[in-house]
């Protein structure tokens, strides 16, 4: 019997009857075998491009010393940092845990502002270096407290005889070694501490923080100044006061109402690349010219945050210098707080009585309130103090 293939004409000779259709099947499972590998071909392709979408984009870190701006928002839109009332609380919160954690990891928050729902840093990661048994331990007591230390010295007392006793130590505190140094861990560390807290004081569950924090690595200089600027003056595009120093969450506004804590200060004269023989006044007035000119330049979603008639104020004509009233308006809550407020014999007559009516055992006296020049007014209680406004 003879056949004649379909596609080329060509005849073919088969002994059964019925080989003619065994080749026609075979050709067209031949065909739908090559649509099955095309159809593959294409859904692997598409997954492999959406795949790329949904993955994160590595994150960029410079090697050793770096400066990051990172920003973190609440989830769903919560409301949860305010002036006010239990969002002052937290907020306060935030704060504590932060410095706290700096004071472990090594990493410095230049400056900062808390929004309602978001939180800007500008972080600074140090380069890597060892750290003595001394220095680790002296981190671990400021971030969790004496008892931590106290037990961990017992610990390595009772591995001091041991022959391997270096190697035993090292183990020991090497989990604190591995989280110091690192901006991710010290971002993890302080969103999730904080939630933690949040969570338990609220009676709440699940996710406070809608994402992985976002960063964005800085040149120093130019590049550092106008994000410091920024970040300090998002209350003030926000509406939420008219002048950054105004606002106490944000790292102006604490360098300028918290006479006790150096932190935000020295975060500032980094921010600027300024020497340490430079003195606060100066520090303070170079810092509000650079925000008060960055502010009056709009940007590409928020008008300017001041009037050209205000930047020119206070360019210009004030030089970005405060005045003393307005000074201590951001150290206001002395007036409230500080128990015993006037003179120096004043304020030690009043100490005195105290410790013969409460039987008060304080040892240090009375201190200076600066902020009006030397001496001119003392305080009872040093004060952690927050801006008026």
């Amino acid at each position: 019997m003879e056949f004649r293939d379909g596609g080329t004409g060509q005849i073919l000779s088969g002994g059964k009857e019925g080989t003619g259709q065994i080749l026609s099947d075979e050709k067209a499972g031949q065909v739908t075998q090559s649509r099955a590998q095309i159809i593959f071909y294409y859904t692997f392709i598409i997954c492999c491009v959406q795949l790329l979408h949904l993955m994160r984009f590595p994150r960029v870190k410079a090697e050793g010393q770096g400066l990051y701006h990172c920003i973190s928002r609440v989830v769903d839109g919560l409301l949860i940092f305010g002036s006010t009332g239990a969002r002052a609380l937290e907020a306060e919160q935030f704060i504590a845990l932060m410095r706290r954690l700096e004071a472990f990891s090594g990493v410095r928050v230049l400056t900062y502002t808390l929004m309602a729902n978001h939180i800007h840093l500008l972080c600074e990661v140090p380069e890597p270096r060892p750290l003595s048994q001394s220095e680790v331990l002296e981190r671990i007591q400021a971030c969790y407290g004496p008892a931590r230390v106290q037990a961990l010295q017992e610990q390595l007392g009772r591995l001091a005889g041991q022959p391997d006793a270096l190697e035993q130590s090292n183990r020991l505190l090497e989990p604190y070694r591995k989280r110091m140094h690192d901006l991710s861990i010290f971002m993890k560390e302080l969103k999730g501490g904080f939630a933690q807290g949040f969570n338990r004081r609220h009676g709440r569950y699940g996710a406070l923080w809608a994402e992985r924090f976002k960063s964005l690595l800085l040149e120093a200089g130019q590049a550092v100044v106008k994000v410091a600027a920024y970040i300090d003056l998002n209350p003030v595009r926000a509406g939420l006061c008219a002048d950054p120093k105004d606002y106490r969450y944000c790292g102006y506004g604490e360098a300028l109402g918290q006479g006790s804590c150096t932190l935000a200060k020295e975060g500032i004269r980094t921010i600027l690349g300024l020497a340490p023989s430079i003195c606060w006044e100066q520090l303070s007035a170079e810092y509000r010219k650079q925000l008060f000119l960055r502010g009056a330049v709009a940007t590409s979603r928020h008008g300017p945050a001041f009037d050209s008639a205000k930047t020119q104020e206070v360019v210009d004509q004030e030089q970005g210098q405060l005045s003393a009233q307005e000074r201590l308006r951001c150290k206001i809550r002395y007036f409230s707080d500080g128990v015993i407020l006037g003179s120096r014999t004043f304020v030690e007559f009043h100490c005195q009585r105290l410790k013969q009516k409460i039987g008060l055992k304080r040892k240090s006296g009375p201190t200076p309130l600066k902020i009006l020049g030397p001496a001119a007014l003392w305080v009872f209680r040093n004060l952690r103090v927050r801006t008026f406004g």
